[in-house]
């Protein structure tokens, strides 16, 4: 015993420290208030498939999901309940399994500064927060890339019958849980063949057969039925436009300029770029090539998708969230290119211009808004149950209730009465509702309840244009991305009360207060 005590180092790490701050600080962020915000429109899907009765209806209404993914939340439901941090407790595995894999793929590729910065942009990053606590696969996307170009580097510094085995296991399941998995493997298997002797380039082409294999299954069995042409038609501006040169690099500037700006912040076209760009050169110089090919390889072959309208390249409306397979390495190669600049220019005694750099790099970053952004997200934040719940302790048997398009699955998920006097709203463009009728008498009250909407004045407009000038707005209730909206009819069988008309910029009766309303 006391030669065992006399070997282990009690001096502190300060790398230690470090990296225990950055991973207990970036798993807190993770897991705090999993299941503290509403399921928004997207999740309302998936878990509304999960719920379904068995394994075949999960999959008949899975909307695109991943199979495993949504057979691995299904079997979660069935265990543990259907509340939201369940079912978001997938997505926080992955999210912390990302976590846990970076740091030494990050390691295999750079130095230990760098790895350090590159593992505190990773695990601060609100998009990779975000996504770790979302019911969707984006973060088994980033996951799984993580994973395989892990192996890749254990391969590349030692072979292993078991590394090989666990690649092949790898590709073949997370092919499952990851559509973007087909971008990862071929840049992988290319990755393979040039940097190992030559002796097992048949292991990588017997490795490269059976993902192929893997990805016709799932492609036969699953994903072919999924091509959706209406997510097809959704994305048409996101694939490449061919209509002429400058047309083409416009388009491709365009998708660049929102790609930085998701992943870095406003400013991320400014700074992210340069540092990226230095990234490349300090890895090119340093013999690591194929760090750069973990980046560019699976843009590229995404950038091939677009082009034949199978996949948004860099989308608009937040989609570059189909991109955060990419995330870990971008990250990476900003990391070392801010570390090899901060060190040349302290290494030549520029030291006020590393600090003014560093300075300013914080100002762009602006700490204090990641952590609040962490801790309280607003992306894709719509605050539907209490909407819900108010109309369910409200709601008078003759009273009907629309259901805007968007608001559909959050509020079947959430509504827990029987589907009595509801209409399904069938697009976000529906005009001239016909009403429905009950003993030859039109409704009295309606109410409409949305989420996932512009704002609140497109929603009233788009009420008005939905139920004519008949229905005087009487209730509105307002929460984030999220409306409940009453309306009661003013026609001749309540003509001997007509209501006082509307003033401009009013929206009916007086808007009652959200501690009000709730109570």
């Amino acid at each position: 015993m006391p030669r065992l005590w006399s070997r282990i180092n009690f001096r502190p790490s300060w790398v230690g420290l470090t990296l225990l701050l950055i991973f207990g600080l970036a798993a807190f962020f993770r897991v705090y208030a999993l299941g503290g915000r509403d399921l928004w429109t997207d999740e309302a899907w998936v878990a509304l498939a999960a719920l379904k009765g068995s394994p075949q209806a999960a999959l008949a209404a899975s909307q695109s999901t991943p199979p495993l993914y949504l057979l691995t939340v299904w079997a979660l439901a069935q265990v543990w309940g259907h509340g939201e941090a369940v079912l978001r407790s997938l997505s926080l595995f992955f999210g912390l399994g990302t976590l846990v894999l970076f740091w030494p793929l990050a390691r295999s590729l750079t130095s230990r500064a760098a790895s350090v910065l590159a593992l505190a942009l990773v695990g601060f990053s609100p998009v990779m927060v975000y996504y770790a606590k979302e019911l969707k696969q984006y973060s088994g996307d980033a996951f799984f890339a993580v994973l395989i170009f892990l192996l890749v580097e254990r391969l590349r510094q030692r072979e292993s019958k078991w590394v090989w085995l666990a690649l092949g296991l790898a590709g073949t399941l997370g092919l499952g849980f990851s559509h973007t998995l087909i971008f990862i493997l071929p840049v992988a298997g290319v990755t393979l063949w040039f940097i190992l002797p030559s002796g097992p380039r048949l292991k990588v082409a017997l490795l490269g057969g059976v993902w192929a294999a893997a990805f016709a299954t799932w492609y036969f069995l699953f994903l072919r039925g999924q091509v959706d042409p209406e997510l097809v038609a959704y994305w048409a501006q996101d694939f490449p436009n061919f209509s002429g040169p400058v047309a083409f690099l416009g388009w491709l500037g365009a998708a660049f300029q929102r790609y930085f700006g998701y992943f870095f912040g406003e400013w991320g076209l400014f700074w992210g770029l340069p540092l990226i760009l230095a990234g490349i050169l300090t890895c090119l110089r340093q013999g690591c090539r194929h760090a750069c090919l973990y980046l560019g390889g699976p843009l590229l072959l995404a950038l091939g998708a677009s082009a034949l309208h199978r996949y948004p390249f860099m989308a608009h409306y937040g989609g570059n969230r189909l991109m955060l397979f990419s995330a870990p390495v971008l990250y990476l190669l900003a990391a070392v290119g801010l570390t090899a600049i901060l060190s040349r220019l302290w290494e030549k005694r520029q030291r006020f211009l590393a600090l003014a750099l560093t300075g300013l790099l914080l100002l762009a970053v602006n700490p204090l808004n990641v952590v609040q952004e962490n801790l309280y997200p607003t992306n894709n934040r719509e605050e539907i149950q209490p909407l819900v719940t108010y109309l369910q302790k409200r709601l008078q048997p003759q009273d009907w209730v629309y259901v805007y398009y968007f608001a559909v699955p959050p509020f079947k998920y959430y509504w827990h009465r029987p589907w009595k006097n509801i209409c399904w709203g069938k697009s976000c463009g529906e005009t001239d509702m016909a009403m429905p009728a009950a003993q030859g008498k039109l409704p009295r009250r309606l109410w409409l309840i949305a989420a996932h909407f512009p704002s609140l004045e497109y929603m009233q407009k788009f009420a008005g244009d939905l139920l004519g000038p008949r229905w005087r707005e009487t209730v509105c209730l307002n929460r984030a991305s999220a409306a409940l909206l009453c309306f009661e009819w003013q026609g001749p069988q309540l003509a001997k009360n007509p209501m006082p008309p509307v003033k401009p910029g009013e929206s009916g009766s007086p808007t009652p207060t959200t501690d009000t309303a709730y109570r």
